[in-house]
C-alpha cells in the first residue's frame, strides 16, 4: 500500500490555471492508504508530486499538455535546453525593447509571439511549455477556435533557466513508473479498482472552460457514484467561494461522507481581469470518513 509524500513545498514545473500547490500538502494529509493513484484532469498536476508511485495513472484530455509530461518523464534535458534556448532569445530582445522603452506588446516581443503562433499551428509541447511560463499569470486561455490567446507577461519574463532546470530534474526523478495517458476522465476511472484512490481536480463549477467543453455535471456525478459502488476512495476539489462570494455546486449529499474547506490564495484571474486581489477557498469532498 502507498501514501502521499511528505513535501511541503512543491517545485513550480507546469504553469496550469488553478493550480493546487498551496493546498497539496492539506490535501494529501486527508489521503487513505492506496494500491495505485489516479488523478485524471491533471493540468499542473501539484498532487501527483505527493502521490507518484510505479503503476499510477494521470490523465488529461488535452494532448500537448500530456505530451509535455512524457517529455519530462522521458527527455528532461531536452525540456531544459528547449526552455533555456527560448528565455535567453526572449531576455535579449526583452532588454533591448527596454532601452528603446517600447512599453507594450503589439505584436512584441517577436520570441514570445512567434513561439505562441507556431504553437497554435503545431501543438508543439515545448512551445507550448514555454509560452505558459511566460504568458500573464501563466493562465490558460484559448479562444473560441482552440488557439491560445494569452499575452506576454510584460513586467515578468518567466523562471530563470536554472531554477527551470533544478525544478524539471526533480519532476523527472519523482513521475518516474507513472503512466501518462490523453483520454477522457471515464476512460481513466474505468481502470481503477478497488483499494486504489482517486483526486479529481475537474473545472471549477461556475468556469467556463476554453480548451475543453463545459463539464457535464451529471454523467460526471454518475461517474462519482460507480467509484463508491466499487469501493474506490476519492478526493475532489471542485467548488467554494472568491472574495466571501460561494461558489457552491449542487453536489448531491449521498455521493461524499466529508466536506473541507481550504485556502487557495488570491484569485489570479481576479487579480489580471478586475485588479482585485480576492481570496479563494474550495472545497475537498471525500467519499471515506
Amino acid at each position: 500500500m502507498c501514501m502521499p509524500a511528505k513535501d511541503k513545498t512543491i517545485p513550480s514545473l507546469i504553469k496550469w490555471t488553478g493550480s493546487k500547490r498551496k493546498q497539496a500538502p492539506l490535501i494529501a494529509r486527508e489521503a487513505k492508504s492506496y494500491n495505485r493513484y489516479f488523478e485524471p484532469f491533471l493540468g499542473g498536476g501539484a498532487l501527483l508530486f505527493l502521490f507518484a508511485h510505479e503503476g499510477a495513472v494521470a490523465s488529461d484530455i488535452y494532448k500537448p499538455l500530456i505530451n509535455l509530461w512524457k517529455l519530462i518523464q522521458s527527455e528532461p534535458e531536452e525540456v531544459i535546453s528547449d526552455y533555456t534556448e527560448k528565455w535567453n532569445a526572449l531576455n535579449v530582445e526583452y532588454k533591448q525593447l527596454q532601452l528603446n522603452h517600447i512599453k507594450n506588446s503589439n505584436g512584441l516581443p517577436k520570441v514570445f509571439y512567434d513561439c505562441r503562433s507556431r504553437f497554435n499551428k503545431t501543438h508543439n509541447p515545448l512551445d507550448l511549455n514555454f509560452i505558459m511560463r511566460t504568458c500573464v499569470n501563466g493562465i490558460v486561455r484559448f479562444n473560441g477556435e482552440g488557439e491560445f490567446n494569452n499575452s506576454f507577461h510584460l513586467s515578468r519574463q518567466g523562471m530563470k533557466p536554472e531554477m527551470f532546470a533544478k525544478n524539471v530534474r526533480i519532476w523527472h526523478e519523482r513521475i518516474k513508473g507513472v503512466y501518462f495517458e490523453c483520454q477522457s476522465y471515464e476512460e481513466t476511472l474505468a481502470q481503477a479498482k478497488e483499494g486504489d484512490f482517486v483526486y479529481f481536480d475537474p473545472p471549477y463549477a461556475d468556469s467556463h472552460n476554453r480548451y475543453i467543453k463545459d463539464l457535464d455535471l451529471q454523467n460526471f456525478f454518475t461517474e462519482l457514484d460507480k467509484l463508491n459502488s466499487r469501493n474506490i476512495s476519492w478526493a475532489l476539489s471542485f467548488d467554494g467561494s472568491r472574495a466571501g462570494t460561494n461558489y457552491f455546486s449542487d453536489m448531491p449529499k449521498e455521493l461524499y461522507k466529508r466536506k473541507l474547506s481550504l485556502s487557495n490564495g488570491n484569485s489570479a484571474v481576479s487579480k489580471i481581469l478586475n485588479s482585485k486581489q480576492e481570496e479563494v477557498t474550495e472545497s475537498l469532498y471525500l467519499n471515506y470518513n
